[in-house]
């Protein structure tokens, strides 16, 4: 039996991805800068997450616009995961 789902995994977890990257940037605004990298972080790797197996992948899968998109928020994430990390340890410091 083949069920058919009303929408994919994989839009579910864009879908959960752009809404917590999106949540980071609001909460820049209302509560700070290390709420916001912490939301950030967790929907960039939300989103690039479900393209996982990328060494697999055909050049033509590797050049489509999905992949790239998942591709720039997986960067995303860890640039902000390193902000984030520095952001701690000049707080330790100082």
């Amino acid at each position: 039996m083949n069920k058919k789902h009303l929408i994919s995994i994989e839009k579910l977890h864009l879908i959960a991805g752009f809404s917590l990257f999106a949540s980071g940037v609001l909460a820049y605004f209302s509560i700070g800068i290390e709420t916001a990298l912490s939301w950030a972080i967790f929907g960039a790797m939300y989103i690039s997450m479900s393209d996982i197996g990328e060494d697999e992948m055909s050049k033509e899968k590797l050049n489509q616009i999905n992949h790239i998109i998942r591709r720039l928020f997986g960067y995303f994430g860890a640039i902000f995961s390193v902000v984030l990390m520095l952001y701690y340890l000049n707080n330790l410091i100082n």
